[in-house]
C-alpha cells in the first residue's frame, strides 16, 4: 500500500527572518558567506593552486527542481551550458493533454475555450491539448500555487502538443503563459535536454520590487502527445543547493565548472516519496552523473517513510560506481538521528558545521570558535557506525528562484552542507582525471573522510571524521595507493548479529566484554596489528592472523569511566604501522545516571552559544513517572540566555522539544515534561544553548536541569526468585524504594503463571494493503497480563503492523488500545499488564507483502492471577525517597519451570501503579560461582563441577563466561553478581 509522505527540506532556524534582495541591497555582497564557507574547507586554496573548477563533472541534484532562468546558473566558466538535463518524477506539473483536435485551422476549442493556433503545423493533422492548473500544485508550496505571480491561484494555462516534423511523433509544446488564449505568441518548446529551452509563466514588470514571473521547462512529452510534464522549482531549495555546488555569475559556488542534471523528485512544499527519489537515483546513474546530491534535510518520522528510505539506501549502497552525497538530516541533536545509508563505500553522509565567522556574517551572532548546528543528524547508526561521515558548512546565501527575494536567500541545514561536499568532490574528481588518476566513488569518499580534520569538543558520533579539507583530501587521493582507498579488506560483525556491523553501540545495556568477528575479504593471509584508543577499551591480543574468508574472534574488554556520559573509542587493525588501517571501527557507550539509585538529581551548568550537553538517565520497571525540568538562570549582568530542551525515549524517539529563557515573543525561565509510565531503559536529555544569545545581551546560557522519578521500584529490572522442585512455599524479603512523591498505600501481588501456558495460535492470510483480523477473544476480570504476537509462517521479508482493539461496552464500537508498528519488521508484539476486562480483537496491517499475500500466525496469551503471591505490607504512609522491605510468600506451583507475576502499588484510593515483574525459576541444578583475587571468576555446575559457558552480570554489566571462566578488571569492586540462565537456578549475590 503506497502511502504519501512529506519530506521537510527547508530548515530556517531564524528567529528574525534573513532575506537578501539583491535589487534593494546593492551594497550587499552575496558572496560573503560563500567565501567564508569555501575558506573553511580550503576549497578556495585548492582552486587557486590547481585551477580546478569542476569542469567535465556532472552532478545530479535530486531535489525540488531548479530555476533554469537564474542568471548565475546559465553557463560554466568555459562557456558551456550549466543545466544539461532536467527530469521530473513528481506529478506537480503533469498535464494530461487528453483532448485531440483537428489541426489546419486558425483556432481550436477545448472546454469552452478558443485558442489561436494560426500557422502552427501538425504533420498528422491532430493537436493534443490540456491544461496546467495552478490549483494542482502543492497547496503548501512556497510558491503559493501562483505560477505567474499575479496574486491568485486560479489560473489555468493551456498546453498544446504538436508533431511538426514527423506524423505521430509529438515533440513540440506551446504553453499559453500569458493567458491570452493565443499560442502563436508563445515560443515552441522541446524537451529541455534537446535544446536547453525554457519559458516563463507571466511577465516581470521591472518597475516593481518583485519578479512577476517564474520559469519552467518541458521535461517530458509522451510519444503519442497525450502527456506533458512541465517542470519548475516552486520551492527554491533545489535552486539553492545547485547554487552552492556550481553557481557562476554574481555568486560563485564551490565548483563553478560543474554541469548539473536537475532531477525533480519533490514538490513545491517538499512533498514526495522515497519511491520517487529511488527513480531519480536510477535516472541519474543512467544519464551520466558522476556525483549525486540528495539534500533531504529532514524526513517525517512515520514508519512507512523510514521503511521506504531504508529500501532506497540499501539499493544505493549496492552500487559503488557513483558517489552519492546525502544530508545527515535535521533531526538532531539526539543520538542515532542521522540518515543511515548503511555500510556503503559510495555514500557519504554530511553533517552541519559552522565557523565563528559564518555565524557573524549570516546571523550577526557572536559565537566563539567552531561549532556544529544542534539540529544536525547525529550518529551512531544502528549498526554502530559513526555518523555522519563528515561535516561541512551548513549556512549560505545562495541562488533561489528569481521570483523569491530577488533570486538570493539565506538557508541553513544539512541540506546546505551536502552540496559543499558534492562541489568539493567534483573539484577532486576533475583534478584526478586531469592527472590521469582513475578514481572510484569509494576512493573519493575515503579521501574526503581521511582528509577531514576534527572539530574540538565534538565526538565522532556527532562529527564523523570531521570538517572536510579539500587540499588534504587531494594529497591523500594523489599519494595513496588505490587499493588502500578502494577496498575494505576486513569485515567486522558481532557474533550474535547477522551482517556487517560498522561498530559497537552500547546504549541501553553495557557490556564488560564483547566478541568481534573479523573476516578476511582479500585473496591472501592477513596479519593485523591491533590497537585501541588508550583508556577504557582493551584488546585480548596485539596481533591476529586472518585466513582468507574465515572469521576470527577478538575480545574487547570495557572498563567504563565512573562519570556518566557519552564515550567513544576507536579500534583499528593495521597491516603496516603508519599506513591506513585494514579495519577500523568505533565503540560508542552510554554510561547513564541510575534513577533507581538516586531518584532525584539536579545539574547546574552553563553553555556557550551553539553548544550542548547530553545527559543520560536509566529508568527501572515500577517507575510511574519521570519528571524533567529545565530552568534558565540569570547572569551577573541580569542577562538571560536561551536553552533548547530535547528528550528522547530509550528507543531513540524524540518525545519532547521546547525552549526556556529569552525569546523574541515570550520569554520564560522554565520548561518541564513528565513521562507517564516511562519505558525502562536509558533516556537521553540534551540541553542546547541557542546561537543567538547576543541578541539578548547574553554570552552564555546558565541553567539548572532537574530530573526525578516517582513510584515504587527496585534497582533490578525485575525481582528474581528461585525454588527447588518439590518445594511447596518460599518466603523472600525484598527491598523497595519510593521515588520523590509521597503516597499512602501498600504493595500487592499478582500471579503466578507459567510463562509458556495458555497460548492460543491462529493462522490467517494477510494481503497487501489490507487489514486482517484475528478471532475476537475475552479478557477476564482476573487477567494479570495480555500478550499478542504476530509472526510469518515460513520465510518472509516484508513488513506488517499489529493493532489491538477493545470493545466499548457503552457504544458497542471497537477502539484502539495498543499497537506495534516497527519499521521493516515482520514480527510485532504487544504486551499489557493488568488489562481491562472485556472483548478484544487484533488486526494485522499488511503494509508490505511481497507477492501480494502471505500466511501469518497470531498468538495471544492471557495470563490470569492464581493468587500465588501474598505480600505482607500494611497500608501506611511512604515518604519520598523512603526504602522499605516487604515480605513475599510464594506458593510454588507443582509443575513447570519458569513463572511470571507482578507486584504493584495500591494507594488508599484503590489505584494501582508501579508494576514490577516477578520471575520465579523452579530448578534443581545450581551453579557454583567463585570470585578469585586478581579479577578471575569461575562458574561451574555445583554437582558435577563441570565448567559452564554462560553470561554473568557484574555491577549491571554483562561478561561472557567461556569454559567456566571470565576475567574482570582487577580494580572493579564487585557490588552485585547475577547469572540468569534457564538451565540453572538464578544466582544473585549482593555485596554490602
Amino acid at each position: 500500500m503506497l502511502r504519501k509522505l512529506q519530506i521537510i527540506i527547508i530548515i530556517l532556524i531564524l528567529l528574525s527572518p534573513v532575506k537578501v534582495h539583491a535589487q534593494e541591497e546593492a551594497n550587499f555582497d552575496v558572496n560573503m558567506g560563500m567565501k567564508e564557507a569555501l575558506r573553511s574547507i580550503r576549497a578556495d586554496v585548492f582552486r587557486k593552486n590547481t585551477g580546478a573548477d569542476g569542469r567535465g563533472i556532472k552532478v545530479a541534484v535530486i531535489d525540488t527542481g531548479v530555476d533554469v532562468s537564474h542568471p548565475d546558473l546559465q553557463k560554466t566558466p568555459d562557456g558551456n551550458i550549466k543545466i544539461v538535463d532536467y527530469a521530473d518524477f513528481t506529478d506537480e506539473g503533469r498535464v494530461d493533454t487528453k483532448y485531440s483536435v483537428a489541426a489546419g485551422g486558425n483556432t481550436v476549442s477545448v472546454e469552452g475555450k478558443e485558442f489561436n493556433v494560426a500557422g502552427i503545423k501538425s504533420k498528422s493533422g491532430k493537436f493534443h491539448l490540456g491544461f496546467l492548473k495552478e490549483s494542482q500544485l502543492d497547496e503548501r508550496g512556497y510558491i503559493n500555487q501562483d505560477l505567474n505571480r499575479d496574486g491568485d491561484n486560479n489560473d489555468s494555462f493551456g498546453v498544446l502538443v504538436t508533431d511538426p516534423i514527423l506524423p505521430g511523433i509529438y515533440d513540440t509544446v506551446y504553453v499559453d503563459v500569458n493567458l491570452n488564449s493565443n499560442f502563436t505568441d508563445d515560443n515552441p518548446l522541446k524537451v529541455y535536454n534537446r535544446g536547453f529551452q525554457w519559458a516563463n509563466f507571466g511577465k516581470d514588470n521591472p518597475n516593481t520590487d518583485y519578479v512577476e514571473e517564474s520559469s519552467f521547462v518541458v521535461s517530458e512529452i509522451s510519444p503519442g502527445g497525450d502527456l506533458v510534464r512541465l517542470s519548475f522549482d516552486g520551492n527554491g531549495h533545489g535552486t539553492h543547493v545547485t547554487g552552492i555546488i556550481s553557481a557562476y555569475g554574481t555568486l560563485k559556488g564551490t565548483a563553478p565548472g560543474v554541469q548539473i542534471l536537475a532531477i525533480k523528485a519533490l514538490g513545491s512544499s517538499g512533498d514526495g516519496s522515497w519511491e520517487s527519489i529511488a527513480s531519480a537515483v536510477d535516472y541519474a546513474k543512467k544519464h551520466g552523473a558522476d556525483i549525486i546530491n540528495i539534500s533531504i534535510g529532514n524526513i517525517s518520522s512515520s514508519r512507512e517513510e523510514q521503511m521506504a528510505q531504508s529500501r532506497l539506501l540499501k539499493k544505493i549502497s549496492l552500487d559503488r560506481k557513483i558517489l552519492v552525497v546525502m544530508a545527515a538530516g535535521n533531526t538532531g541533536p539526539g543520538l542515532s538521528t542521522s540518515t543511515d545509508a548503511g555500510d556503503s563505500g559510495s555514500v557519504i553522509t554530511v553533517g552541519a558545521y559552522m565557523s565563528s565567522a559564518l555565524w557573524n556574517i549570516n546571523y550577526n551572532a557572536k559565537v566563539p570558535g567552531e561549532t556544529l548546528w544542534y539540529f544536525s543528524g547525529m550518529g551512531p547508526a544502528s549498526s554502530g557506525s559513526p555518523l555522519p561521515s563528515v561535516v561541512a558548512p551548513s549556512s549560505a546565501v545562495s541562488t533561489v528562484a528569481r521570483w523569491d527575494s530577488g533570486g538570493y536567500f539565506l538557508m541553513d541545514g544539512t541540506s546546505m552542507a551536502a552540496p559543499f561536499v558534492s562541489g568539493s568532490a567534483a573539484l577532486l574528481l576533475q583534478k584526478a582525471r586531469t592527472e590521469g588518476i582513475s578514481v572510484s566513488a569509494a576512493a573519493l569518499k575515503k579521501s574526503l573522510e581521511k582528509g577531514a580534520r576534527k572539530i574540538d569538543g565534538y565526538a565522532p558520533v556527532e562529527q564523523g571524521n570531521g570538517l572536510i579539507d579539500v587540499v588534504k583530501s587531494w594529497d591523500i587521493l594523489k599519494n595513496n595507493s588505490l587499493k588502500d582507498l578502494n577496498i575494505r579488506q576486513v569485515e567486522i560483525k558481532l557474533p550474535e548479529s547477522p551482517g556487517y556491523k560498522g561498530g559497537v553501540l552500547l546504549r541501553n545495556k553495557l557490556a564488560g566484554k564483547i566478541g568481534i568477528l573479523l573476516t578476511n575479504l582479500s585473496d591472501s593471509l592477513l596479519k593485523l596489528k591491533l590497537e585501541s584508543d588508550p583508556g577504557w577499551v582493551r584488546l585480548n591480543k596485539d596481533y591476529v592472523l586472518l585466513p582468507r574468508g574465515k572469521p576470527r574472534e577478538i575480545m574487547l574488554s570495557y572498563d567504563f569511566p565512573e562519570q556518566p556520559g557519552l564515550y567513544t573509542a576507536r579500534t583499528a587493525g593495521y597491516l603496516k604501522i603508519g599506513e591506513s588501517p585494514a579495519v577500523d571501527f568505533i565503540t560508542t557507550a552510554v554510561v547513564p545516571y541510575n534513577l533507581a539509585s538516586s531518584d532525584s538529581m539536579s545539574f547546574k551548568n552553563f553553555l556557550l552559544p551553539a553548544r550542548w550537553h547530553r545527559y543520560f538517565f536509566k529508568t527501572a520497571p515500577g517507575m510511574s513517572e519521570v519528571n524533567f525540568s529545565l530552568t534558565i538562570l540569570k547572569e551577573k549582568n541580569n542577562a538571560i540566555g536561551r536553552g533548547l530542551f530535547y528528550i528522547y525515549a530509550p528507543n531513540g524517539q524524540k518525545v519532547f522539544e521546547d525552549y526556556a529563557g529569552s525569546d523574541y515573543m515570550a520569554s520564560r525561565d522554565r520548561v518541564a515534561f513528565t513521562a507517564k509510565n516511562p519505558a525502562p531503559g536509558v533516556w537521553e536529555v540534551v540541553v542546547v544553548s541557542d546561537y543567538n544569545l547576543s541578541d539578548f545581551g547574553a554570552d552564555r546560557t546558565s541553567y539548572n536541569l532537574s530530573v526525578s522519578a516517582s513510584g515504587a521500584f527496585t534497582e533490578s529490572d525485575y525481582v528474581t526468585l528461585s525454588a527447588k522442585k518439590g518445594q511447596k512455599q518460599i518466603s523472600r524479603e525484598i527491598l523497595l524504594k519510593n521515588g520523590n512523591k509521597a503516597f499512602r498505600g501498600h504493595v500487592i501481588g499478582f500471579g503466578l503463571a507459567e510463562e509458556t501456558r495458555d497460548i492460543v495460535s491462529n493462522q490467517v492470510e494477510v494481503k497487501q494493503g489490507e487489514l486482517t483480523s484475528g478471532p475476537a477473544f475475552t479478557v477476564p476480570p482476573d487477567a494479570m497480563s495480555l500478550n499478542i504476537e504476530v509472526e510469518p509462517v515460513g520465510t518472509f521479508s516484508g513488513d506488517v503492523d499489529l493493532y489491538l482493539y477493545k470493545k466499548n461496552d457503552k457504544t458497542g464500537k471497537y477502539e484502539e488500545v495498543a499497537s506495534s508498528a516497527r519499521v521493516d519488521v515482520a514480527e510485532e508484539k504487544i504486551k499489557m499488564v493488568r488489562p481491562s476486562p472485556g472483548e478484544y480483537i487484533a488486526y494485522i496491517d499488511g503494509f508490505s507483502i511481497p507477492g501480494g499475500n502471505a500466511e501469518f500466525r497470531i498468538k495471544r496469551q492471557v495470563l490470569t492471577d492464581r493468587k500465588d503471591i501474598a505480600v505482607q505490607d500494611p497500608l501506611t504512609a511512604h515518604p519520598s525517597g523512603m526504602s522499605w522491605k516487604v515480605k513475599l510468600n510464594i506458593n510454588v506451583p507443582e509443575s513447570g519451570t519458569n513463572f511470571i507475576g507482578y507486584l504493584a502499588v495500591k494507594d488508599e484510593s484503590g489505584n494501582e501503579s508501579s508494576w514490577i515483574p516477578v520471575k520465579l525459576r523452579v530448578q534443581d541444578q545450581e551453579l557454583l560461582v567463585q570470585v578469585i583475587p586478581g579479577g578471575s571468576i569461575t562458574v561451574r555446575e555445583k554437582d558435577t563441577l563441570k565448567p559452564v559457558d554462560t553470561s554473568i552480570i557484574i555491577n549491571g554489566m554483562a561478561y561472557p563466561v567461556k569454559k567456566g571462566s571470565v576475567r574482570i578488571p582487577e580494580h572493579v569492586k564487585i557490588k552485585s553478581l547475577e547469572i540468569y540462565d534457564d538451565r540453572y537456578t538464578p544466582v544473585i549475590i549482593r555485596y554490602e
